[in-house]
């Protein structure tokens, strides 16, 4: 008996570095396969049609840029997704980052209802959310990302748990965050929702000091703060109540912009979803003291102004923006002018904007406006050319295109009747004689 015993206990001894290389090598292989893995998420993706289905159910959250290789916004688009897409693969909820070239596989663009592009939308478990509006850079593609893929509404216990959460939001703070001070939570959750892919929303409960309402300038309870800015660090506006009805939406809304926005191409629909007149401030540049001055002063008027939305451009940056508004060739900068849908408005003062007199003329250029005092003028149209060159990259692609369609016909043709005259030389020679007849000599039966 003891000699079987032995003998089993030999034989396991002998087998025991066996299993140990077994089980090591498939830790090793797991851990490999992993680090594979993590390496593919950290870049992006590039899909086929057939390989687009098999990434929707392989992630749970896909960030998908449906381009066409002509498009010049897609090539501008393609580096800032290799930023965003690391940052988004090492998330708790980790996002992958892809595209799939919708001019070929145009299957899939229309499956999805893509009309232009660069469009990007987000996949969570299969299904697409709305097309992404807002700035093509990485930080607001992450932004947009991890909100989606954040619940709804944040809830903290205390003030120190919120500025964690800020914290970790400070190289992504690219939408503005609502934040209610002894607020129901539940009065925040409807907006929360509807507002999803345009702002943060946290609730803080239990805890409302003297400190955290010297922090987030509130005066009473309860109260909703918005925030704004790379850190969350500009306090933009505070709201008392009634957390019902519809003062409540129009103040949600009427903060999901900055108070003063840059007007760049990729924030253009956010500002035309908004519908409210845009009182823009053009610019030689924004670095100068009297266009910082100016941006000041329009920021100290829209609280008290929330029927517009205040932004401002650089003129230099943004030539074709600016031209529709008949400036002139070299307008007398900053200036202001009113833009409503397809009308504009100005002041006749060219002077009115600089100096002393900014808040003033600011204040009478808007209280004109809403008495209709000021003259609307309809938006000049562009010209057939610059509606070419829109996109001059993809206009001289498109051109090469159509040269080398028609060289390619233009030769085909030239060879095909080339051919037939080869092919058939006596009915293409009026002189040519049959053998050993006259030519109009006629046959005997």
């Amino acid at each position: 008996m003891w000699c079987l015993v032995e003998l089993l206990v030999f034989l396991a001894f002998l087998q025991a570095p066996h299993f140990a290389w077994v089980s090591g090598h498939q830790q090793q292989q797991k851990k490999n396969d992993d680090d594979e893995a993590l390496a593919a998420a950290a870049q992006v993706l590039e899909l086929t049609d057939t390989g687009f289905e098999a990434a929707l159910n392989q992630y749970d959250y896909l960030l998908v840029d449906f381009y066409a290789p002509w498009c010049q916004h897609c090539k501008t688009l393609a580096p800032e997704l290799d930023v965003a897409a690391p940052l988004l693969a090492d998330d708790s909820k980790p996002v992958i980052v892809a595209k799939i070239n919708a001019d070929k596989y145009r299957n899939v663009a229309e499956k999805y209802d893509i009309s232009f592009f660069p469009t990007m939308k987000l996949f969570t478990n299969g299904y697409p959310t709305d097309q992404y509006q807002g700035p093509h850079h990485a930080h607001a593609l992450v932004s947009y990302a991890r909100r989606l893929t954040a619940p709804a509404i944040q809830v903290f216990q205390s003030k120190s748990a919120l500025h964690k959460f800020i914290e970790s939001m400070v190289s992504s703070s690219e939408l503005p965050l609502f934040v209610g001070f002894e607020l129901e939570v539940s009065n925040l959750q409807r907006f929360a929702h509807k507002f999803r892919s345009k702002a943060w929303f946290a609730a803080v409960v239990g805890e409302y000091s003297e400190k955290a309402m010297a922090d987030f300038s509130f005066s009473k309870i309860p109260a909703l703060v918005v925030l704004h800015g790379q850190q969350y660090e500009e306090i933009q506006d505070v709201f008392y109540g009634p957390f019902q009805g519809h003062d409540f939406e129009d103040f949600v809304k009427q903060n999901l912009l900055m108070l003063v926005t840059p007007l760049n191409a990729d924030n253009l629909n956010i500002f035309k979803e908004d519908g409210r007149p845009n009182v823009v401030a053009v610019l030689e540049n924004d670095t100068t003291p009297k266009s910082k001055a100016l941006i000041e002063k329009m920021k100290a008027a829209a609280p008290a102004n929330r029927a517009f939305v205040f932004s401002y451009v650089v003129a230099s940056e943004w030539p074709k923006f600016v031209r529709p508004f008949k400036l002139g060739k070299k307008p007398k900068l900053p200036t202001i002018v009113i833009w409503d849908d397809n009308y504009y408005s100005k002041s006749s003062n060219a002077e009115a904007f600089t100096g002393d007199i900014v808040e003033s003329e600011l204040s009478k250029l808007l209280q004109d406006f809403k008495d209709k005092r000021l003259k609307q003028e309809k938006l000049q149209a562009p010209s057939f050319y610059e509606k070419a060159m829109e996109n001059n990259a993809s206009f001289l692609q498109f051109v090469g295109m159509l040269v080398v369609m028609s060289i390619t016909i233009w030769t085909k043709n030239r060879a095909k009747r080339s051919s037939q005259v080869n092919t058939n030389p006596e009915e293409n020679n009026p002189i040519a004689q049959p053998d050993g007849e006259d030519a109009g000599a006629d046959k005997e039966d």
